[in-house]
C-alpha cells in the first residue's frame, strides 16, 4: 500500500536558503546569513562570489531568527527579533509576570523588530532592512554589516577548497566600501554602500548607532554591486535585460486545469521557476537561454538548456530554445583543441565564468566533450520549426546543424562502425559523454568498469532522431535530395542497431558497446531514450515497455537510473539507481508515441505526486531510487540542485504528452491526441501560439473515459486535427477515421 502524500515537507539541503535574477545568486545559511559556517555560502556574480560574508548585527550580537522566507525566486525574507529572552516563565517561551525583563545592556528583551528583504538582480543585490521599536521606551543601538569578499569560484566554493589565490584589497570610503580583486589577470571589485543614515566604514565593517523611540521605525538600505572589468553591467542595463525577461514570462501560454487545481499549481509553480532562469547574458537574442539549476550552476550548459527549451516550447513558441541555438551555435567549433575537447562542428557542453575557467585552469569556459548537446541542437531545432513554422529562422541555423551531423559521421564515429563513441581527451574533462556523464555511470552487468571509447544505446537514438529530423526539415525547405539522404542514413542506422544491440534474452537493447565491442549487458533508463527517439523497431517496443516497468526498474515515483538486481545499484548515487525527472519526462513522451497511453498517464501521475512532497513543488536534480512502498519520499541524491531546470520544464513536457500535441506550424496545423486521465479530465491552453496564429484549446474527458479537444477561439490561421501520434501501436484505421470524424464535428 502506498504511503499518504504530505505536502511540501521533504527539504533539500535544508541548511541553505538562495535566491537568484540572472547570472547572480545569494546563498546563505538558515538565519540569511552568508558566513563560513556553511562553505557555499556568498553573494554570486557570474560564479564568482563577490562577498564571502554578509551578516547582520545588532550591539555586536547575531539578532534572534523567528522567519525566513522566499516568497520569489529573487527575494528573501527574514524576520528577527533583538534581543532575545535568556529566562523564561509560565512554562511557555514568554514570561510570566508583567514585569520589564533586560539583558545586560538594559534594552527591554524583544525590543525590536528586524524585517530584513533581499533582492537579487544582474550584478547586484539590494537588503532593505526596517527596524521598528516595539517597547515602551527609547533603544539605542548599534546597527552594523559584516562585509568580506574574496572572489571564489563557485566550485571552489562547493568543494571547500581553493585552487588559486585571490587577494583582495580593502578600501573604505565616506559612501562606500570598495573590495577589490588584486590577482592581476580578475578586475573584479564588490562595492557596498548604505541608503540612509550615518555609517563608520571600516575594512570588513558598515555600521550606524540609532536612537529609536517607542514605535518608530527606521529604514536602512545597503546595496552590494558586483563590478566585472572584463564585461561591464551597470544598473540600467541590468533592469533593461530583467524586463526583456519579465516580457517572455508574462507572454507564455496559460495552463488551466480546472479539474484538479493541485496538478495546475505544481505546472504554475515549475513555469515560474523556468521564467526566472534565463542567464540575461550575452548578445541581446541570446538573453532567453537558459541556466542550469540552483545553486550550484548558474551558468550554460548546453544539452540542459537546449532540453529545457525543446520540453517547455508549446509555452513560448520557441523564444528561449531560439536563444539558445544562437548562443550554442556561434560558439561552434572549426578547430581539434584537445583541452577543451573541441573538434570542428562540436557545439559546447558548459560554459562557465568563474574564475577558475577565465584563468584557464579548468577547461570549462567553453568545453565540449559531450555527445547529447550536438545532437540535441538539431533535435530541438526540428521542434522549433513545428511550432514556430519560420523558415528563415531555421535557415539561420541550417549551417550550424548540418556541420554538427557531418561531425558526428566524421568525428564522432570514431572507428567507422556506424555508431557513435566517445572518448575525452582533456586530462580535466569528464570520462562519459552520454546521457549518464558521472564518473561511474556506465557498469558492466558484474559492476565492472566499461573501457572507453563507449558507445552509448541513447547517443544512437539522438543521432538518428537528429537525421530523421534534419530530413524532414530538408524537404520543407525544398532540398529533396539532402532530405533523401538524411532518411535513408537514419533508417540504415536502426537497420544495424536493432541488428547489433538488441538482447534477445533479456528482451532490451544493451546499454552501450565497449572500446572492444562486447555488449554491456546492465539494464537501466537509457533504452527509455531509444523507445523515444524511435530508434527501435515496432516488434521490440513492447518488450522494452514492459521491462522499463517491471519492479526493478519503476519504483512507483519513476523509471530508475540502473535496475535494483544489479550488483552496483545505489538508490543515492547519480546514475547508478537514482531517478530523473527530465529522463522519465522524456520517456513519457515516447510511451505517447508508441500509443502506451496508460503507462504515460501512471508515469506523469507519479511525478505529479512527487511534486506535492517539495516547497515550492521543486523536484529535486535526481530523486533517490527507493520505491514508494519503502519509505514515505524517495530519497534525494547529495547536494542536489532544486531548482534543476530541465526538471521544471519536464512537467510542461508530461503535459505536451498527455495532450499529445504534434505541431506543423508550416502548414498551419496543430494535430493533437488527448488522452486524458481521470485525475486531469480538461486542460485549457490559453495563449497557445502555433506560427503566426494564437488560440485557445481546450481538452477534456467525457464520462465515458474518451477524450476530445477543440478550438476554444483563435487569431490567424490555425487548423486542429485529432489523429494518434503516426508511429502509434494502439491506434488502427479504426482510431483514425474516428480522429477525423471528431475533427469535421468539432468544427
Amino acid at each position: 500500500m502506498e504511503k499518504p502524500i504530505r505536502a511540501g515537507d521533504v527539504r533539500i539541503r535544508p541548511d541553505t536558503v538562495y535566491a537568484w535574477s540572472g547570472s547572480s545568486v545569494l546563498i546563505t545559511n538558515c538565519r540569511g546569513e552568508c558566513t563560513d559556517d556553511l562553505t557555499l555560502t556568498g553573494f554570486y556574480f557570474r560564479e564568482t562570489r563577490y562577498l564571502a560574508t554578509l551578516r547582520l548585527e545588532v550591539n555586536g550580537d547575531r539578532p534572534w531568527l523567528c522567519e525566513i522566507a522566499t516568497p520569489e525566486p529573487d527575494r528573501i525574507e527574514v524576520l528577527l527579533l533583538y534581543p532575545e529572552m535568556e529566562r523564561f516563565g509560565g512554562g511557555g517561551s514568554g514570561q510570566s509576570g508583567d514585569e520589564v525583563l533586560r539583558d545586560e545592556r538594559g534594552i527591554p528583551y524583544r525590543a525590536l523588530d528586524l524585517q530584513l528583504s533581499y533582492r537579487v538582480s544582474p550584478a547586484s543585490l539590494d537588503a532593505d532592512l526596517l527596524v521598528t521599536n516595539r517597547s515602551p521606551e527609547a533603544v539605542r543601538c548599534e546597527i552594523a554589516w559584516a562585509l568580506e569578499a574574496d572572489f571564489a569560484d563557485l566550485q571552489e566554493a562547493h568543494a571547500g577548497h581553493r585552487e588559486i589565490e585571490t587577494p583582495v584589497r580593502a578600501e573604505p570610503g565616506s559612501a562606500a566600501l570598495h573590495l577589490r580583486c588584486e590577482h592581476p589577470r580578475l578586475p573584479l571589485e564588490t562595492r557596498v554602500s548604505a541608503g540612509s543614515g550615518s555609517w563608520t566604514i571600516e575594512a570588513d565593517r558598515m555600521a550606524a548607532t540609532f536612537e529609536l523611540a517607542p514605535r518608530q521605525a527606521e529604514r536602512l538600505g545597503l546595496r552590494i554591486e558586483a563590478l566585472d572589468g572584463e564585461r561591464p553591467l551597470d544598473r540600467s542595463e541590468a533592469r533593461r535585460r530583467q524586463e526583456h525577461g519579465r516580457a517572455w514570462a508574462a507572454g507564455l501560454a496559460r495552463v488551466e486545469i480546472p479539474g484538479n487545481r493541485t496538478a495546475e499549481r505544481v505546472l504554475a509553480a515549475n513555469v515560474r521557476d523556468l521564467t526566472s532562469l534565463p542567464l540575461l547574458e550575452g548578445a541581446e537574442d541570446e538573453w532567453l537561454t537558459l541556466q542550469a539549476g540552483m545553486p550550484i550552476y548558474p551558468g550554460l550548459f548546453g544539452r540542459d538548456a537546449l532540453t529545457a527549451g525543446w520540453q517547455s516550447t508549446f509555452l513560448d513558441r520557441g523564444a528561449c530554445l531560439e536563444a539558445t541555438l544562437k548562443r550554442l551555435g556561434r560558439m561552434q567549433s572549426d578547430r581539434f583543441d584537445d583541452w577543451h575537447d573541441e573538434e570542428p562542428g562540436r557545439i559546447p557542453f558548459q560554459v562557465r565564468q568563474g574564475p577558475l575557467s577565465r584563468l584557464g585552469i579548468d577547461p570549462f569556459a567553453a568545453y565540449y566533450a559531450d555527445f547529447a548537446s550536438p545532437l540535441m541542437f538539431v533535435i530541438s531545432l526540428g521542434h522549433l520549426f513545428g511550432w514556430s513554422g519560420d523558415k528563415k529562422e531555421i535557415r539561420s541555423h541550417w549551417d550550424t546543424a548540418r556541420r554538427i551531423l557531418d561531425w558526428a559521421r566524421e568525428h564522432g564515429d570514431r572507428d567507422g562502425d556506424g555508431y557513435l563513441e566517445y572518448l575525452t581527451k582533456s586530462p580535466k574533462g569528464p570520462k562519459n559523454q552520454g546521457w549518464k556523464d558521472s564518473g561511474d555511470g556506465l557498469v558492466f552487468e558484474d559492476g565492472g568498469t566499461v573501457q572507453v571509447p563507449i558507445a552509448t544505446c541513447e547517443l544512437q537514438g539522438y543521432w538518428f532522431a537528429a537525421q530523421q529530423l534534419m530530413g524532414f526539415m530538408a524537404g520543407l525547405l525544398g532540398k529533396p535530395a539532402e532530405a533523401k539522404a538524411w532518411w535513408t542514413s537514419a533508417q540504415e542506422l536502426k537497420e544495424r542497431f536493432n541488428r547489433d544491440w538488441w538482447m534477445e534474452d533479456a528482451g532490451f537493447p544493451a546499454m552501450a558497446l565497449d572500446r572492444d565491442k562486447r555488449l554491456v549487458r546492465s539494464i537501466g533508463s537509457n533504452a527509455g531514450h531509444c523507445l523515444t527517439s524511435g530508434i527501435l523497431s515496432d516488434e521490440h517496443v513492447q518488450a522494452v515497455v514492459d521491462r522499463l516497468f517491471a519492479p526493478d526498474l519503476y519504483s512507483g515515483w519513476g523509471i530508475r537510473t540502473l535496475s535494483t538486481e544489479h550488483p552496483s545499484y545505489s538508490p543515492v548515487s547519480y546514475h547508478l539507481g537514482s531517478v530523473w525527472a527530465v529522463e522519465n519526462a522524456t520517456i513519457a513522451l515516447g510511451l505517447r508515441r508508441y500509443g502506451f497511453d496508460e503507462r504515460a498517464a501512471e508515469l506523469a501521475e507519479s511525478f505529479f505526486d512527487l511534486a506535492l512532497l517539495y516547497p515550492d513543488h521543486r523536484v529535486p536534480e535526481c530523486i533517490g531510487g527507493y520505491g514508494r512502498a519503502e519509505r514515505g519520499s524517495p530519497g534525494a541524491y547529495p547536494r542536489a540542485n532544486a531548482p534543476q531546470t530541465w526538471n521544471a520544464s519536464a512537467f510542461p513536457l508530461f503535459l505536451h504528452s498527455l495532450l499529445g500535441l504534434q505541431p506543423v506550424a508550416p502548414l498551419k496545423l496543430l494535430v493533437v491526441d488527448p488522452a486524458l486521465p481521470a485525475w486531469m479530465p480538461e486542460v485549457i491552453l490559453h495563449g497557445l501560439r502555433l506560427g503566426k496564429a494564437r488560440l485557445t484549446l481546450r481538452c477534456w474527458r467525457d464520462a465515458k473515459g474518451r477524450s476530445h479537444a477543440e478550438i476554444v477561439k483563435k487569431k490567424g490561421t490555425v487548423r486542429l486535427l485529432r489523429q494518434p501520434p503516426p508511429e502509434s501501436l494502439a491506434a488502427g484505421v479504426k482510431d483514425r477515421v474516428k480522429g477525423l470524424v471528431e475533427t469535421v464535428l468539432h468544427h
